[in-house]
């Protein structure tokens, strides 16, 4: 089971096991992970389990988090990686996190538009960074096309091992390519996403073709070629 090694000034503070679907990190006392220290947000970071992996994400934070000494806003977490927070490391431990396709599963989320940029507050579906490689796979590949938001009309190719789709800070979903099919996962946002109208929960949902995605104003059918 992945863990989280807490060590402050070097010497080992706790050990956190990340066995739910969502670990928050923060000021907060209601926090999983509670850090008291004015150099940590009440809301700092959270890590989302996807499957054996789980993807760091700063909550906005006003210092920033670290992964290896690097700021990063999402992160796929690799065996052995450090996180830094408010003066304190947290050492990510997990056997499982091994790639299971041949892709860098130290890349930063920093992400990219698939569709037409869009303006100021718009949704959009992005796929993981450029220098990612493709997914070796035999399934049939899959695109999202768009019904209604701001992907309406288009056909984005899901070519790519993660896709994220809606808007960050306020409702936002992955997709996650691998071996044995196409899944969709709820990172953030107050409501899951939707597929054939009925929500997703926290778990990984498999996708088939046909599929009737919702994910806030963004409305796509998930297609294989």
């Amino acid at each position: 089971m992945a863990k989280l090694v807490l060590s402050k000034d070097g010497e080992v503070a706790g050990h956190y096991f990340l066995d739910a679907e969502r670990f928050t990190i923060g000021r907060e006392p209601s926090s999983d992970l509670c850090i008291d220290s004015d150099t940590v947000s009440k809301r700092h970071a959270a890590v989302t389990t996807t499957g054996n992996d789980q993807i760091l994400q700063d909550l906005d934070s006003s210092n920033g988090t670290l992964v290896n000494g690097r700021r990063v806003s999402k992160h796929i977490l690799q065996h052995g990686d450090v996180i830094e927070i408010g003066g304190c490391q947290l050492k990510y431990m997990n056997q499982k996190a091994q790639p299971d396709m041949d892709f860098d599963k130290t890349m930063i989320m920093r992400g990219f538009v698939l569709a037409a940029e869009n303006g100021p507050g718009g949704a959009s579906v992005q796929g993981a960074a450029p220098s990612a490689r493709a997914a070796r796979s035999r399934f049939p590949l899959g695109a999202l096309k768009g019904l209604a938001g701001s992907q309406a009309g288009r056909e984005v190719e899901l070519s790519r091992v993660l896709a994220t789709v809606g808007q960050p800070g306020q409702q936002l979903a992955v997709i996650n390519r691998r071996p044995h099919g196409y899944f969709i996962t709820h990172v953030e946002g107050r409501k899951y996403p939707l597929v054939n109208g009925k929500p997703i929960g926290e778990a990984p949902r498999a996708l088939r073709p046909g599929d009737m995605i919702e994910v806030g104003a963004e409305k796509l059918v998930f297609v294989q070629k």
